[in-house]
């Protein structure tokens, strides 16, 4: 088994760094995650919809409108209102506003890394040496773990491949993209970059990396179809990830997988990612109600058995596989 002691992301250390305690570093880290995009994302949220969603969102207004009216001064019609807010929340400037949103998670975390724990950004696993080759690597790798997943649960019969989708925007499709690369190097800057390197600063690193994927876990908690199978999965996932930063000794090559995973998943195969629904994909995938133990559902492919059985899989590999082109660091 790989040394995962010997990592060289845990052997950074920066002149005058600051701990904290526990509960406050996970404190900080929910704050990050929850209230960072609430706020931040609120202008550009609206803004998008209203660009990328008018026509519908005006038609609905009219309707809820005029339902109240019909209804007398004072009513509206509770189902045109809640289908208004529906409609937004899934219109596809909405998601983007969200997605480009995370970008303030980026900046938070670097900030609280860099003024409150006083590390460089290299004790976080981000430095520009072979960043674009792990970075590319990660993106091979993200894709195949998720087109793996897909594919099990097509192969099992428990989704059905339809073919290309039909009148794909690619430029949507561009957009998503960008908004995924910004997401993926978010939750991983703050889950790993930040919470697991400072987790293992006061602990043995896989404690650190239990913890930091139960915090990942957690904040999918609230997501649209999750299940006690699904949260098993999102904390699989994150097992996985930090096990991978910590052996690859960066966060960029798990910043391009989480990304190629969440595009993969939503908009090559069409499918949900993690409860979000997906608007624009290349091919249409569509899952069995009757067997959503095994293509997850209305969480997505991460949430059957189909993505326990392709990350456990990855856990084995990233925990037992040598290292190429470098002398391997194992245990007896």
């Amino acid at each position: 088994m790989f040394d995962f002691s010997s990592s060289p992301l845990l052997a950074r250390r920066t002149s005058g760094e600051r701990r904290f305690r526990l509960w406050v570093e996970l404190l900080l880290a929910y704050l990050i995650a929850i209230f960072i995009p609430l706020f931040a994302g609120f202008v550009p949220g609206v803004a998008a919809t209203l660009i990328l969603g008018f026509n519908g969102m005006i038609g609905l207004f009219n309707d809820a409108l005029s339902s109240g009216m019909a209804g007398g001064a004072g009513t509206i019609d509770r189902e045109a209102f809640n289908a208004l807010s529906q409609s937004i929340a899934e219109s596809d400037g909405y998601r983007l506003a969200e997605l480009f949103g995370e970008a303030w998670v980026i900046a938070a975390a670097i900030f609280v890394c860099l003024v409150f724990h006083r590390r460089s950004l290299a004790t976080m696993g981000i430095e520009k040496k072979g960043a674009l080759k792990k970075y590319g690597l990660g993106l091979l790798f993200g894709a195949f773990l998720c087109s793996a997943t897909v594919l099990l649960s097509v192969a099992t019969r428990a989704s059905t491949f339809d073919g290309l989708s039909d009148n794909v925007s690619y430029t949507l499709l561009i957009f998503f993209l960008v908004g995924f690369v910004i997401q993926g190097a978010a939750e991983e800057i703050l889950i790993h970059g930040l919470l697991l390197t400072s987790l293992a600063r006061g602990m043995r690193w896989l404690p650190a990396v239990l913890l930091s994927a139960l915090t990942f876990a957690f904040l999918h908690a609230a997501n649209g179809g999750v299940t006690l199978l699904s949260l098993l999965n999102v904390f699989l996932f994150g097992v996985f990830i930090g096990l991978f930063v910590l052996r690859t000794g960066s966060v960029i090559g798990a910043a391009a997988l989480h990304t190629a995973w969440n595009f993969t998943e939503g908009h090559i195969f069409g499918c949900r990612v993690s409860g979000f629904p997906a608007a624009t994909g290349l091919f249409n995938v569509t899952a069995d109600a009757s067997r959503a133990s095994t293509n997850g559902g209305a969480f997505g492919p991460e949430g059957g058995l189909a993505a326990t059985m392709v990350l456990m899989l990855a856990l084995i590999a990233v925990l037992f596989l040598p290292s190429f082109g470098k002398k391997s660091r194992e245990t007896p």
